[in-house]
């Protein structure tokens, strides 16, 4: 009989995952200085090895930034690296219209998950950044360039919502490829259709309901993808 060998997983691979779940449920939110080595230590009754090696884990996913004689930090959403920009330049010189096409499917799919997801773990600066980034898009309806600019940004600062790192990873990807169509796509779509399903999503989003900002972000999606490989096709 075959046996498989057992997994023993390091104390710390076991300490980065208790370390980035307090992340995620915002134990230490954005932007704020995580406990000092020896504090976690004493925390997690491990070693100072592990401790070290934890952090170099969480740094080294872009979790966490350490800053010298400071200490380490919570990586702000507005401030991560979340693909370097030689990998950025490999992919986006070789998008062509089939690879668009497949990313837009990929958005069709994560994006009504995403705000499902927003709905149920969104907390109240989740919102207020929401709300924030919408006055913006109504404050730049005279400019075309800044309001895409805060079209792309709300649908990041929803996918943040999840608190899923894959799927930021993943999620920014895929819109970053797209980024430079959105101005066609906003000047297509109309910037009044635009305001008007993002204050809706948020409304739901605000209001916890889920079905309702499925439902929303799916008719939104909808039109946004036909206007855009409509474009695409007469270009």
């Amino acid at each position: 009989m075959d046996i498989s060998a057992i997994d023993r997983k390091k104390v710390s691979d076991e300490v980065f995952e208790q370390m980035k779940k307090m992340i995620s449920d915002q134990v230490w939110k954005e932007g704020e200085k995580i406990p000092s080595q020896h504090e976690l230590q004493n925390m997690f009754k491990v070693s100072r090895v592990s401790i070290r090696e934890a952090l170099k884990k969480l740094e080294s996913y872009g979790i966490i930034v350490t800053q010298q004689g400071r200490g380490s930090f919570v990586v702000r959403f507005e401030d991560a690296d979340w693909f370097g920009d030689s990998a950025l330049k490999v992919y986006q010189n070789s998008v062509d219209s089939k690879t668009i096409r497949d990313f837009m499917e990929f958005r069709r799919i994560i994006e009504i998950e995403n705000v499902a997801l927003a709905v149920e773990r969104a907390t109240p600066e989740d919102i207020r950044k929401l709300e924030e980034n919408y006055q913006n898009m109504l404050d730049a309806r005279g400019d075309v360039q800044k309001f895409s600019d805060y079209d792309f940004n709300f649908h990041q600062l929803i996918a943040y919502t999840t608190r899923n790192l894959i799927l930021i990873r993943c999620y920014t990807l895929a819109l970053t490829f797209l980024k430079k169509d959105f101005d066609r796509v906003v000047r297509k779509v109309g910037i009044d259709k635009g305001t008007y399903y993002h204050k809706e999503i948020l409304n739901a989003i605000r209001d916890r309901d889920s079905s309702k900002a499925k439902k929303l972000m799916a008719e939104h999606l909808e039109a946004a993808n036909s206007i855009f490989f409509d474009s695409a096709d007469n270009t």
